[in-house]
């Protein structure tokens, strides 16, 4: 672990500025080579990587200054950490890219993890969407308009509500039949 000397860098200026931070008898006081004691001893799933891990791009060196603490140690760099979908129960990865997009240019906190892999939270977000618009066709729907209730089926056929599209189409296509003068209603 000798090797370290970006992390290292990365661990003083952090160790430095939450010392000043939280001067005195503090119980958030930090410990001096904290990052590097977690990742160690106490915690061996710690965000830590060696030059020869950084310099290969395993790891990613984060910029602890961009990262939202809540309250704890920072992560001085993004390893892949593998993890299983909640959703279809697939092993995925969390990048080192994607924690540092996540942790450095989103702003969430640095405890935050995906449950979903990429392909079920895309579907997540793709069914949020559309419930969405669901939601504001029916709000502002004209049930007399053929092109309005054609727009809502294909909404419900995107979710899989395959009896309620069948039900709007069927509207629609009954709005758009010419009225026959000769039949009276």
């Amino acid at each position: 672990m000798e090797k370290e000397v970006a992390l290292r860098r990365v661990e003083d200026e952090w160790f430095a500025k939450e010392s000043v931070r939280y001067a005195g008898d503090s119980y958030f006081q930090p410990l001096e080579g904290g990052m590097r004691k977690l990742a160690c001893t106490e915690r061996p799933d710690w965000f830590w990587a060696c030059d020869e891990c950084i310099g290969s791009g395993r790891a990613l060196i984060a910029d602890i200054t961009k990262q939202q603490l809540g309250l704890g140690t920072p992560f001085a760099a993004y390893v892949d950490r593998p993890f299983r979908c909640d959703d279809c129960r697939k092993d995925s990865t969390f990048g080192a890219s994607e924690q540092q997009h996540w942790f450095e240019k989103l702003g969430f906190l640095i405890w935050v993890y995906p449950k979903q892999c990429p392909p079920c939270r895309a579907a997540r977000r793709v069914r949020k969407r559309t419930n969405e618009s669901l939601a504001e066709a029916l709000h502002g729907l004209d049930a007399k308009d053929p092109a309005q209730l054609e727009a809502v089926a294909l909404l419900y056929e995107e979710m899989g509500a395959t009896t309620k599209a069948t039900e709007y189409r069927a509207r629609a296509k009954n709005r758009k039949r010419p009225k026959n003068p000769n039949h009276s209603r």
